[in-house]
């Protein structure tokens, strides 16, 4: 069975950013670059204009657009450019995207007030080396959560909120 084009030009897409170490980055950069095109007509006239040489379509980007962008975006552009397929790139942004997921396990986080930056990472990474997998964090505040944050990575559920420390001492001493 074939796979479809745009999971293709995704996959090559994925090979280049992992290959840069710059997976996020490169996903986030070729969103706003898809944006960018859908919402500006004439970018998207430019880049889309077959009778134009590949080079003066990515100088059309290159600029402004990429000024900043990591190698790899500007890499995989070039090819997404190259094979005519810059009409698609949102398709292929979203399939890079559910490739990325899919080599991830998701966990959800729930704590009773937000957590800083400082600690959203430190448990990301507590959370990765316990389960021995990269997991998609999504962080969610529940007042209802006592102290503590309450994990959920597939079937596993961590709690390690005070409530939940609170109940496991009562059943130890027997109240």
């Amino acid at each position: 069975m074939n796979e479809d084009p745009y999971r293709a030009y995704a996959r090559a897409a994925l090979t280049v950013a992992e290959g840069e170490g710059a997976v996020e980055v490169v996903e986030r950069e070729l969103a706003a670059v898809a944006h960018a095109i859908e919402t500006n007509d004439e970018l998207r006239t430019v880049l889309t204009d077959q009778q134009l040489p590949l080079g003066r379509r990515l100088a059309a980007v290159d600029g402004g657009l990429l000024s900043a962008a990591h190698p790899a975006t500007r890499t995989v552009l070039a090819m997404v450019l190259a094979a005519e397929r810059v009409g698609e790139l949102n398709d292929i942004v979203a399939a890079m995207a559910e490739l990325v997921a899919s080599g991830r396990v998701t966990a959800e986080v729930t704590s009773a007030v937000p957590l800083d930056e400082r600690r959203r990472a430190a448990l990301i990474d507590a959370l990765e080396r316990a389960t021995g997998h990269e997991l998609d964090v999504r962080f969610s505040v529940d007042e209802t959560v006592v102290g503590g944050v309450r994990a959920t990575v597939g079937d596993t559920v961590i709690d390690g909120s005070l409530l939940k420390r609170m109940s496991d001492l009562r059943t130890r001493i027997g109240l």
